[in-house]
This record gives C-alpha cells, sequence and structure tokens, in this order.
C-alpha cells in the first residue's frame, strides 16, 4: 500500500506544481475498489474499476436520484452518452466509456464550461450505487 501511496504521489506532482487539474485516490486498497478522478477544462473523468453494465445502471440511477431529467441517451457495448438538463436549466453531459478488463469511465459536465460542485454531486451520488465508499475533503 505504501508503494502505491508513493506511485500516486509522483504522478500527482505534475498535476500539484502547475495546478492543472485535481487528482484524488478514493477508496481502501487497489483491491477493494478503488476510483480516481480528475476535473479538467469543466469536465469531471472518473474511472471505475467496475463493469461498463453496472457503471451505466448506477449512472442512470444517480442522475435520478439528483432529480436531473434524462433528454437522450444513447448506448452500445462500447460507450454510452447520456444528455440531461438540472432542474435551473443547465444542461448535463455524461459520457459511459467501457475501456475493457473491468474498467469503465465515466466523464460528467455541467453546463457550459462545467461546475465542479454539481459534478461531484452526480459522482458521489454514482459512487454510493456502486458501493464505493468516497473520502471526504
Amino acid at each position: 500500500m505504501k508503494l502505491l501511496k508513493g506511485i500516486f504521489l509522483v504522478m500527482a506532482i505534475p498535476f500539484i506544481l502547475y495546478g492543472c487539474a485535481e487528482v484524488i485516490l478514493v477508496g481502501a486498497g487497489a483491491g477493494a475498489g478503488v476510483a480516481t478522478y480528475t476535473y479538467i477544462k469543466g469536465e469531471m473523468k472518473i474511472e471505475y474499476p467496475r463493469p461498463y453494465e453496472e457503471v451505466w445502471r448506477a449512472t442512470l440511477a444517480a442522475l435520478k436520484d439528483c432529480d436531473i431529467t434524462i433528454e437522450q441517451k444513447v448506448k452500445d457495448g462500447f460507450s454510452g452518452k447520456i444528455k440531461a438538463r438540472r432542474a435551473n436549466g443547465s444542461s448535463v453531459t455524461v459520457k459511459v466509456i467501457n475501456k475493457g478488463s473491468g474498467i469503465t469511465v465515466v466523464k460528467i459536465k455541467v453546463g457550459t464550461f462545467g461546475n465542479k460542485r454539481a459534478s461531484m454531486i452526480i459522482k458521489e451520488s454514482i459512487d454510493r450505487h456502486l458501493g464505493i465508499k468516497s473520502k471526504p475533503q
């Protein structure tokens, strides 16, 4: 575990020094369902160590929990895209991408330029549906 933390720290240093991204490690151990996320240029990108179909279902349930109205969804075996709208009228776009080997990436963008707080709320709801405990920030 110390080696994993050391590797993570070395990889995070350029992001910390240049301030272009926030990288957070969520979970407790590689085998226990660690998910990582970044927030760059208004888009939150989360990598889940979970099968694509499971993450797709969790994402749909999370949007419902957040009272976000789904306007359009398109999905195949490799990726899916959801276009939705928050109660305040701002757009929400969520992409779910099957990376293979049980890894799924979710990209969330709220509004035209991004909304980190709203993206984090959606992410945390997806985490809950997947049984992943987020660390407090």
